[in-house]
């Protein structure tokens, strides 16, 4: 799947979906799949990951790689996917920082409603 637009590179909107052997099309808004963001080396990396149960030594031993060198790997795809470590999610933004963030193409417009739905539910009034 194409997620990123190959002109402004920001992030793209699937809307149909559709089933060559049986004819149906199904419309409508998707969301891709953080996945969808890696290209073919990051995804072997992250299949490599889960068969060697997320131990990095592991995969340092079957590839020969460094630790650091894989460690750094592993970084960048968590980036690339927007994906924070645990323990070290970031705080939510206010709403200036969350329209600025858009404004610079680093969130969708969907994101950011999303982002403030959930911190309504939390219960925040003022936002900010």
């Amino acid at each position: 799947m194409l997620p990123r637009c190959p002109v402004c590179g920001r992030e793209m909107t699937v809307t149909e979906l559709r089933c060559e052997r049986d004819d149906v099309t199904v419309r409508g808004r998707f969301k891709a799949s953080p996945f969808d963001f890696l290209d073919k080396e990051e995804m072997e990396f992250v299949v490599l990951f889960f068969r060697a149960r997320g131990n990095l030594k592991e995969i340092e031993r079957y590839t020969g790689q460094g630790y650091f060198a894989l460690r750094g790997k592993l970084e960048r795809i968590l980036e690339k996917m927007k994906l924070q470590p645990l323990g070290e999610e970031k705080e939510e933004l206010s709403e200036e920082s969350l329209f600025e963030q858009v404004k610079e193409g680093k969130l969708s417009v969907d994101e950011a409603l999303e982002i403030l739905k959930r911190k309504k539910k939390g219960g925040e009034s003022d936002v900010g």
